[in-house]
This record gives C-alpha cells, structure tokens and sequence, in this order.
C-alpha cells in the first residue's frame, strides 16, 4: 500500500486506448476521492480538456490517432499550468516531451507508482490552495 496521502478535490482526466485499464485504473483513482474524466482518443482528450476543469492529466503513449506525446504538448500549448503524466509501456520519450511533461511512469512500474506520482505532482496545487 503506498504511504502517499491522496486529496479527495482535483479533477483528472485518464486518456487510454485500453479499455479494461481505463475502466481499471480510473474506478481506482474514483475510489481515491479524485473526479476522473476518461477519453479513449486524442482528439476526445482535447476536445474534455478544452471544455472542463483538469487538475491534472494522465495520457498513455501508444493510441491510435494521436499519440500520448502530440496529446501532451497541445495539452500543454493550450495550459501550460495543468500538469500531464505519460503513462504507458514505452521506455523511450524524445527530449522535448520529458522537458514537457510533469512526469512519466511506466505501466510495468508497481501499481501504486502513478498514484503516487499524481499526488507527489499535485502536491504544489494543493499547498497553493491551502495558503
């Protein structure tokens, strides 16, 4: 069990061509307290990101379409301060996309390893809240 505290207020939108792990991992995240939007596509993800409230983004790598990273940079053109998480299988991510993104974990990492990179990376927004 991970040793993180998770807030129960922000807002995450889970992108993931995967349906048994979108369906897995976002009633997990539910069960953590957090509001979890889900798209199946790029084009779906942008279209949620550019209409609703995101604390944060979660996108896998390899969909159809478009891919995690072309997701992740028009996330971030559109929002810088909203920050995105690459979660998938890939090991390998160009070096404009690491100086990007707010983080990255593997799907082969342990299975606490994204909660707790989304509560470590939320952590600033809360604190800012807080004060």
């Amino acid at each position: 069990m991970s040793s993180i505290s998770y807030s129960m207020a922000e807002t995450l939108l889970y992108v993931d061509d995967d349906p048994l792990r979108l369906e897995a991992l976002s009633a997990r995240l539910r069960l953590m307290g957090y509001e979890v939007l889900t798209a199946t596509n790029g084009a779906e993800a942008l279209t949620l990101f550019a209409n609703s409230h995101i604390d944060l983004a979660v996108v896998d790598y390899y969909m159809p379409g478009m891919c995690g990273d072309l997701v992740a940079i028009e996330m971030k053109n559109r929002r810088r301060n909203v920050p995105v998480i690459i979660f998938s299988g890939v090991f390998t991510l160009s070096e404009m996309v690491i100086a990007l993104v707010d983080g990255f974990v593997s799907t082969s990492d342990d299975p606490d390893a994204l909660l707790d990179k989304i509560a470590e990376t939320l952590r600033p927004l809360r604190a800012a809240r807080a004060s």
